[in-house]
């Protein structure tokens, strides 16, 4: 590392105008070549092009500080032969810490040695090969300063906190140049703190208002802007995390620095977007329904009406786009013979339906209009304290008892089914599970809770499309069905996850056994359409009462227990 004439090539890292001369005329007595860097971030730039045998280094300097820089330069391999000196006048305060920056000789900057000393011991030390030493020179006659006691132990705190906090935290100079970046920014940008030193924020965001980035850089040095945040809608990305940015500008004496904080809401966005698309899915299926169905909150303002619903009572899109509440929806047709009731009595008769909507559940009910169509209606109270409303046009068989039968049943299965595959929904899964509950405890039985995602199923969505997955997750149950008794239950949650009850169990063995068969069934190939699918099955089991006795507890378990399967390499069982 020294130089074609055998000099000692030395990098001096100090922000002091007088150190800085002392040094380099001590060192140049001596022979060594030498370089100076005011602060950490001007030294990373050197040891690009110039790397010394002797690194000395202040710890407290503007920038980068010397610790920052101690780190990078021990974690770098091609920095591994250079003989670190740290010489700062808070090493005898630090002491219980500053070995950690595993530096090869530690000087206090003190009153009872000289500059020219200390240089000399830097060389003899060098020279010698003796690296690591946890031993600070220089102390004789040095005190420890309590201020400064309590002001490091503030910076260490401030340290801490920065690296626990969750979101990504970064600090730049006038110039846009990274100089600090705490743990979470490290993991979204997912490079280690030696990469991310003295580059730019820039060179890391992409997204539609990215320019929008570099234009406030561009301006803050000229202007005060206000502080720059991005959109949760049009959000930043770093590599294929999605992020919102927030840029502040902070003065510092005659200068300034920019904050930048990187919020991660890749986690939400994920999950948005499988909202979004469930309530697409919810919402074709609600318009292909041939009934009118009328979702209201508590406040019974409505949220939802299908297409039926709305041909039903002629209710116009613009209307509804209002969020009537319940009286408005019936007021709408007041006045254009669609009721059979007479005006006197019509402010009576809403606030007779609404009484009875607020009330809760109903049974079935008919409305005979004036039209002479006849719609059988019914409420049923949803968990959230809003309501659903059904109509059914029943006017050409208000004489066939089958038909209204049917229709019956329809609105039952629109409360306890899953629209999709016929299965029990999580509504009426409850009521299954307390008589399970009851039965088990009168016969002193066990009962499994089997939580089955399906594993690959959203490769065949992808591949295939979600016409053969729905064809797929309607295949599913009959396969479950044939496995398991009449007096289990087999419900689907949503997705591609289903929860199977079983009853009648005397001991783990039993419950192992049904989950196999299940594995086995669902392992088998869909062939559908021409096409060969190929599935399986991670399944979590919980028992009761050994996991709980509370069916949400056992579902949480069951699910648990079903993840820990996924992770011992899917189509798996475990107990939780």
């Amino acid at each position: 590392m020294q130089n074609g004439n055998g000099m000692c090539k030395v990098l001096i890292v100090e922000n002091n105008p007088t150190i800085i001369k002392l040094l380099s005329h001590f060192f140049q007595t001596e022979g060594c070549d030498i370089r100076l860097a005011e602060n950490g971030l001007l030294a990373l730039s050197m040891l690009e092009s110039f790397i010394p045998d002797i690194l000395v280094t202040d710890i407290i300097m503007p920038k980068i500080s010397g610790d920052v820089l101690c780190r990078v330069v021990r974690n770098d391999p091609k920095f591994k032969d250079i003989f670190v000196v740290i010489y700062s006048a808070i090493v005898y305060e630090d002491e219980s810490h500053i070995f950690d920056l595993e530096a090869d000789l530690y000087i206090a900057k003190g009153p009872k040695d000289t500059l020219k000393n200390h240089i000399r011991r830097i060389l003899e030390q060098f020279r010698s090969g003796k690296r690591r030493e946890h031993v600070v020179h220089g102390t004789e006659g040095l005190h420890p300063r309590n201020v400064t006691i309590e002001l490091l132990r503030s910076r260490r705190h401030y340290h801490a906190m920065m690296d626990n906090l969750a979101d990504a935290v970064i600090e730049m100079n006038s110039a846009g140049q990274i100089i600090q970046a705490n743990r979470a920014a490290q993991e979204i940008l997912a490079l280690d703190l030696t990469t991310i030193l003295s580059s730019q924020l820039t060179e890391y965001l992409t997204g539609q208002d990215s320019n929008l980035v570099e234009q406030w850089l561009a301006q803050i040095p000229y202007e005060a802007l206000p502080p720059f945040c991005s959109s949760y809608d049009k959000p930043m990305l770093v590599g294929k995390r999605q992020v919102i940015l927030k840029l502040m500008r902070i003065a510092d004496n005659d200068d300034f620095f920019i904050i930048a904080i990187l919020q991660d809401i890749t986690p939400h966005k994920v999950i948005e977007e499988k909202l979004i698309e469930k309530v697409q899915e919810f919402n074709a299926v609600m318009e292909s329904i041939g009934y009118g169905v009328l979702f209201m909150g508590p406040d019974l303002r409505a949220r939802l009406a299908n297409r039926a619903f709305r041909d039903m009572w002629g209710i116009t899109d613009d209307f509804f786009a209002g969020q009537p509440t319940f009286r408005d929806l019936i007021n709408f047709n007041r006045y254009n013979g669609v009721y059979d009731i007479l005006e006197e009595d019509f402010d009576r008769y809403i606030d007779e339906r609404e009484a009875a909507v607020r009330s809760g559940g109903s049974v079935s009910e008919e409305i005979n209009r004036k039209d002479g169509l006849v719609f059988q209606y019914q409420c049923v109270a949803l968990p959230d304290g809003g309501r659903m409303l059904t109509y059914f046009d029943i006017t050409k068989h208000k004489n066939t008892q089958t038909q209204l039968a049917r229709s019956l049943e329809e609105v039952k299965a629109l409360a306890n089914r899953d629209p999709l595959t016929g299965l029990y929904n999580l509504r009426m899964l409850q009521e299954r599970f307390i008589s399970t509950l009851a039965i088990s405890k009168r016969k002193d039985w066990k009962a499994a809770i089997m939580f089955i995602d399906l594993d690959g199923f959203k490769e065949v969505n992808d591949i295939y499309g979600h016409l053969i997955g729905d064809m797929v997750l309607k295949m599913v149950p009959q396969r479950l069905l044939n496995i398991v008794r009449t007096a289990d239950t087999v419900c689907r949650i949503g997705g591609d996850e289903f929860l199977v009850i079983q009853t009648e169990v005397y001991d783990d063995a039993d419950a192992a056994h049904v989950a196999n068969k299940i594995i086995e069934q669902l392992n088998d190939p869909f062939v559908l359409d021409g096409v060969t699918i190929t599935i399986g099955a991670s399944i979590g089991i919980s028992m009761y009462p050994a996991h709980g006795s509370n069916l949400k507890v056992l579902i949480k378990n069951a699910d648990d227990a079903m993840y820990a399967a996924k992770a011992m390499g899917k189509q798996n069982y475990t107990f939780f």
